[in-house]
């Protein structure tokens, strides 16, 4: 009698070595996917968001408490329009700055200038109270302010050697009001270094 010599067959042992690669091949593209899911929703939300300003408020609901109106400020544009030499007075309010831009009289000197500055700073100060207005209480913030007053802009017919700039800034966080000649060098051996 022959014996029959069949090879048992080693279905099982192919069925679990090819499960386990599937698994492998799962994990690795799960892995893969993660990232560039990832990836693909920030590009996707960034893009979504194009040519929109990125909008934010830093003022609570106790900041700039009273506010600004703009019957106040056409007040301060008009009583600063009857200062003597001014040509033109433009007044805005933007980012909680209150600023006023007088343009004065081609020929004005510095003295005439800085007297115009300081007028139209009591001009504002009449109209809004720098304390209520200007200053930081301990629970909110407050309003800054700006004067630029200047005889002209610098341009063909007017040089900048002849140009007088005077900025008046009171924040809402200092306590007294700080005047700056802007075209005067507050360091004139320090300016003639950097000019060599």
């Amino acid at each position: 009698m022959a014996l029959n010599k069949t090879k048992p067959k080693k279905t099982q042992k192919k069925n679990t070595e090819s499960k386990q690669g599937h698994k492998l091949v799962w994990f690795t593209l799960i892995i893969i996917a993660i990232p560039v899911v990832i990836v693909v929703y920030v590009l996707l939300t960034s893009m979504g968001g194009q040519g929109e300003p990125v909008v934010g408020n830093r003022f609570n609901g106790e900041d700039l408490n009273p506010s600004i109106t703009e019957e106040a400020m056409n007040s301060i544009q008009e009583q600063a329009s009857g200062i003597g030499g001014v040509e033109e007075v433009t007044i805005n309010l933007k980012s909680a700055t209150l600023r006023v831009h007088l343009n004065m009289d081609d020929s004005y000197t510095q003295d005439q200038i800085q007297a115009a500055s300081d007028q139209a700073y009591e001009i504002v100060a009449a109209t809004l109270p720098i304390d209520q207005y200007f200053t930081n209480r301990e629970d909110a913030k407050m309003y800054d302010l700006e004067i630029d007053t200047y005889n002209y802009i610098v341009d063909d017919s007017h040089p900048a050697e002849g140009q007088i700039y005077i900025k008046t800034t009171k924040t809402g966080a200092a306590t007294d009001r700080v005047t700056d000649v802007m075209t005067t060098a507050k360091d004139p051996e320090l300016v003639a270094q950097i000019k060599r």
